[in-house]
């Protein structure tokens, strides 16, 4: 891979950087479901081939470069405001999952959807869509507005669901007596910010149902033990986030720096680092990516400290092997994008 090549202004007078060394973690980066989402909006913005916009309900993925790149071929994202969309127009559910709500929408405006939620978020919508029939109570642990806790929470009756959030005081939570009650969770939280929930639930309400599985995403849930592993047993001064700011599985990771008192910084490109960050005898910087964060990304990020001679750059052994999970494209969809252009 050949850098891209730091290049301040003529007139700006650089600080010295002071890192001596880059510690990046061996979990990192995009997960099987970010990966078939770029793949499949890819495909159909080359059938497309710009003869006609194409609509997302939300960020395909949450990454500004991927959704940048994506817009400048004609991607538009309406951010669930479905005012913006003509009838008959072509249509992404990303990556987070829709409520059902969107689906009778599509069908009333007459959308071609390409449905492209990950394949663990359908799990989860199953999962309480199933609870729900069995006449059970769901409380829903997530973050409040995200769109895949939108999603989940439309698959449900607003009086067989209970929402919080990792921080809510589940001393003044109040929940029915009638019914069992049991917990799902968004895929993207933070480990164990989930496990202490679940146990302070379980604590105040002895008969609460936790399934004994995790909900949290793989590819989530290997980032943070690597995020983790970097931070309590290698010496870093400063952690380095690849990720967008609405993202939250790559917040959650900042987060576990900041828990420690160790700064910390979450920035999409090379252009939002900054420099005086790395001058104030930081030299050690810890790096890592969120699950939504494609390699070549990261790797630009990382050209800024190649590019000041900093070596080396050590990349850390992954702390659990990465799952081989390749999701599968919506090819029922994309084969009905052909047949909208008889190009089969």
């Amino acid at each position: 891979m050949n850098p891209e090549v730091y290049r301040p202004k003529p007139e700006t007078k650089l600080t010295p950087f002071t890192v001596k060394e880059v510690l990046v973690a061996g979990n990192r980066g995009p997960c099987g479901g970010v990966n078939m989402a770029i793949e499949a909006a890819n495909q159909v913005l080359d059938i497309v081939d710009g003869r006609e916009p194409v609509y997302s309900n939300w960020d395909i993925v949450n990454n500004n470069p991927v959704m940048n790149r994506l817009n400048s071929r004609g991607l538009v994202s309406v951010r669930n405001n479905w005012d913006l969309v003509p009838d008959n127009s072509i249509v992404f559910f990303s990556a987070h999952g829709v409520p059902p709500d969107y689906h009778k929408i599509a069908a009333e405006k007459g959308f071609l959807t390409i449905d492209v939620t990950c394949q663990l978020v359908t799990v989860v919508h199953t999962r309480v869509k199933n609870t729900q029939a069995q006449g059970k109570h769901i409380v829903y642990i997530g973050k409040d507005g995200h769109p895949e806790t939108v999603g989940v929470l439309g698959e449900l009756d607003e009086k067989n669901r209970t929402f919080i959030e990792p921080d809510t005081d589940i001393n003044t939570l109040v929940l029915p007596r009638d019914k069992e009650i049991v917990v799902y969770s968004q895929t993207t939280l933070a480990t164990d910010e989930v496990k202490d929930t679940q146990q302070k639930l379980q604590d105040k309400f002895p008969g609460i149902i936790i399934p004994n599985r995790n909900d949290i995403c793989y590819a989530t849930d290997n980032r943070q033990l690597a995020a983790e592993d970097l931070l309590d047993n290698h010496t870093v001064d400063f952690l380095l986030v690849a990720g967008s700011s609405h993202s939250h599985n790559s917040e959650e990771l900042r987060k576990k720096a900041e828990k420690k008192g160790i700064p910390s910084a979450l920035v999409d490109k090379p252009e939002d680092v900054q420099r005086e960050w790395f001058t104030k005898g930081v030299e050690k910087v810890g790096a890592t990516a969120g699950a939504s964060e494609l390699e070549e990304d990261f790797q630009k990020i990382l050209d800024i400290f190649r590019n000041e001679g900093i070596d080396p750059v050590v990349y850390l052994p992954q702390i659990v092997p990465e799952k081989d999970m390749t999701f599968k494209l919506p090819q029922g969809d994309i084969i009905a994008l052909k047949e909208r252009y008889k190009t089969l």
